[in-house]
């Protein structure tokens, strides 16, 4: 039989042991991009306006038009839509980079579904994504090249029949496409 003072200071030991190996704030993987803050108490930020968009069908028909903000630094495009808890089906966030080639996103930290789209430098759509699942850490590519890349609302190219090969015009910021 063990004393009971010994086996009080093997039990604090072994707490000790286990809240060092838990890391309440673990870092994403390398392969999934840069580290992203998991703090909870972070505030979401409200919506700010930055420029239009025209979701346009392959023969011209405009689909949807959107009031978009502008992701075009990297702080910017890393945050996304973190913490946001709504995105109304009139507006969504486009995210601007430098060259054309194949892009990666994930959910953590993103509290509502979301239609991802990639976009060619030419403003076509290459692929989509759609009703993506909030908070996850799977990986969501794109099939191929996108220059810029439109989050929506989950069920946002659904709704307006918005699919691939379909295109986008914008303005905001002097940033044109």
């Amino acid at each position: 039989m063990i004393p009971r003072s010994l086996a009080r200071l093997l039990a604090i030991g072994v707490l000790a042991v286990l809240s060092v190996g838990c890391d309440q704030n673990p870092q994403p993987p390398e392969e999934k991009g840069p580290a992203i803050s998991t703090d909870r108490s972070a505030k979401p930020t409200e919506f700010k306006k930055e420029g239009e968009l025209y979701c346009l069908s392959a023969d011209g028909d405009t689909l949807r038009k959107l009031d978009i903000e502008i992701a075009a630094l990297e702080h910017e495009r890393t945050r996304g839509l973190m913490w946001r808890r709504s995105l109304p089906d009139n507006q969504g966030m486009l995210f601007i980079f430098e060259r054309e080639e194949r892009r990666s996103f994930w959910m953590k930290n993103t509290l509502i579904g979301l239609d991802i789209l990639f976009i060619k430098e030419n403003g076509e759509v290459e692929s989509i994504s759609k009703y993506t699942i909030p908070k996850s850490e799977r990986s969501i590519p794109s099939k191929g090249p996108a220059k810029y890349v439109l989050e929506v609302t989950e069920g946002f190219c659904d709704l307006y029949g918005f699919d691939v090969g379909d295109r986008i015009i914008w303005s905001g910021e002097d940033l044109r496409p």
